[in-house]
């Protein structure tokens, strides 16, 4: 319960995934809005006999297409063939194709004289369309209403709006955990200069906020732009404390605790033991520099190793595309 309430805190917190989740809502809705009151109403009117069999089509309007789901009984013989069809009526102003399929097979005929009513009809003039009672050797055809159109859109909308939503607040979530990740990545990128500079000032004489105050106007002399974001925090951090008012060892502390690295911590912890007790600052920071820069060596080593694995993705991805490509033209003539 815990988990779920700083979840909601963060997803309240960043406006870029509210208004995500806003759009998200907002498109459902819309969706949802249009599969609920687009249906029957759209269609005309099946016009039945006494035993409730269909014997014309009123339709609704002559200028759009129209879709009527229904089931066709013949009867050949003893044998009752049922068959679940679809009768479209195109537009009036579009022209009629005459189609017709014919095989020897007795069920694969029927088929194709269904084929042949169904274009029909589909492509029939008049707002009464009167649908054909027997087939053209005779056979009688009983037309009778279908299932109603398949609405599991209406049912699926929901679900996916639920898929959608956590898609977002897990993106916001990623977005915020890289946003951490790449600024520990940034200190541990400008940490070992930082070390290595405040090992040589210290080692010539200067006092650590002197140090620390050469550095940092080091840093802003290349220009905001330039600076990377390891770089603008102390110097923020060295223009908020222009005053003294908190020992340098102390700001350090701080900030190593914020980002929660434990190299920065290290370094921190060694400049307050030398402000302190006054231990022995030179070695120990020229210990850890030497260490800090092997650590970025690694970092470095694997970061191009990486390189390969990012580009399976992209590789597979072509795979795919091309095993597409070759099979496509096979899937087609079967």
């Amino acid at each position: 319960m815990e988990w779920l309430k700083n979840v909601f805190n963060r997803i309240k917190s960043d406006p870029t995934v509210t208004r995500r989740l806003y759009a998200v809502t907002f498109a459902a809705a819309l969706f949802l809005l249009v599969l609920t009151v687009k249906g029957p109403e759209e269609q005309g009117r099946l016009i039945t006999d006494r035993n409730g069999n269909i014997k014309e089509i009123q339709r609704h309007s002559s200028e759009r297409a129209e879709r009527y789901d229904v089931t066709l009984l013949i009867r050949d013989g003893k044998k009752l063939i049922e068959r679940d069809v679809t009768v479209t009526l195109r537009a009036l102003e579009e022209k009629k194709i005459d189609t017709a399929d014919k095989t020897e097979n007795r069920d694969a005929l029927i088929d194709g004289e269904i084929d042949r009513m169904l274009t029909e009809i589909e492509f029939a003039h008049g707002m009464r369309i009167k649908l054909p009672s027997r087939l053209s050797d005779g056979t009688a055809v009983i037309w009778r209403a279908g299932k109603q159109r398949d609405r599991t859109g209406i049912i699926l909308v929901p679900f996916i709006y639920l898929i959608l939503c956590a898609a977002v607040i897990k993106s916001g979530l990623d977005a915020s955990s890289d946003e951490e990740c790449t600024a520990r990545k940034e200190i541990m990128k400008g940490l070992p200069r930082f070390c290595n500079q405040l090992f040589l000032m210290m080692n010539a004489g200067m006092i650590l906020s002197d140090a620390f105050g050469t550095i940092c106007e080091s840093y802003m002399a290349y220009g905001k732009e330039k600076m990377t974001v390891f770089e603008r925090e102390l110097s923020e951090l060295y223009m908020d404390n222009t005053d003294h008012r908190t020992s340098t060892a102390a700001l350090l502390s701080e900030y190593a605790a914020k980002h929660n690295v434990k190299e920065m911590i290290r370094i921190a912890t060694i400049l307050t033991e030398n402000e302190k007790r006054g231990s022995d600052v030179i070695e120990s920071l020229s210990r850890e520099s030497k260490y800090l820069w092997d650590e970025r060596k690694i970092v470095a080593r694997e970061s191009g190793k990486m390189i390969d694995t990012k580009m399976s993705w992209p590789l597979g991805l072509l795979l795919i595309l091309l095993i597409v490509i070759t099979m496509a033209p096979a899937l087609l003539s079967m």
